[in-house]
């Protein structure tokens, strides 16, 4: 789990290349990709993978530098994710023992399908924020600045903290 390269397509590769060469709101396409899942799983934004020809491609190194976080947004997008009905422990199953079992690649694949369908959505809800009304660095600055007001304000309302502690109290 994210040792290999992963390419994007389509829609989504233009909106990722935009956020980082055109506007250069993010530095590497990793960071996109990071808070795209950030932004996916916040907004409850599924989006789904586009196979057009534009591609954008994460390179395993990228990957290798920032495997925890990854890994750390993948179990989370795991634990909250209610796209599919199961348990809390079936939950709790799939964000921390489907990877470690190696019989469980079919599960592996399609976790990671529903962890990517957040990042898809979080990269439309990035791209949505930053190219409406926006045509200098200080616009997408401002805009920044607001998307950073919004997490704090989902984080200090707490929504996600009292999910969490539903599931793992059951």
């Amino acid at each position: 789990m994210f040792e290999n390269d992963y390419t994007i397509n389509g829609m989504h590769a233009t909106y990722l290349k935009y956020m980082v060469n055109d506007a250069k709101i993010f530095n590497r396409y990793i960071d996109v990709y990071m808070n795209a899942a950030i932004c996916g799983l916040l907004y409850g934004r599924i989006g789904k993978k586009d196979s057009s020809s534009d591609r954008a491609r994460i390179y395993a190194d990228a990957f290798a530098n920032e495997r925890e976080n990854c890994v750390f947004l993948y179990r989370l997008a795991m634990l909250l994710d209610e796209s599919t009905k199961l348990t809390p422990e079936e939950r709790v199953d799939r964000a921390f023992r489907d990877d470690a079992q190696d019989d469980n690649n079919a599960k592996m694949s399609k976790n990671l399908d529903i962890f990517h369908s957040y990042v898809y959505g979080g990269i439309e809800v990035l791209y949505e924020r930053y190219t409406d009304g926006c045509a200098t660095q200080d616009d997408y600055l401002s805009r920044i600045h607001d998307l950073m007001c919004s997490f704090k304000d989902e984080i200090t309302d707490a929504p996600y903290e009292d999910k969490l502690a539903k599931l793992m109290n059951g």
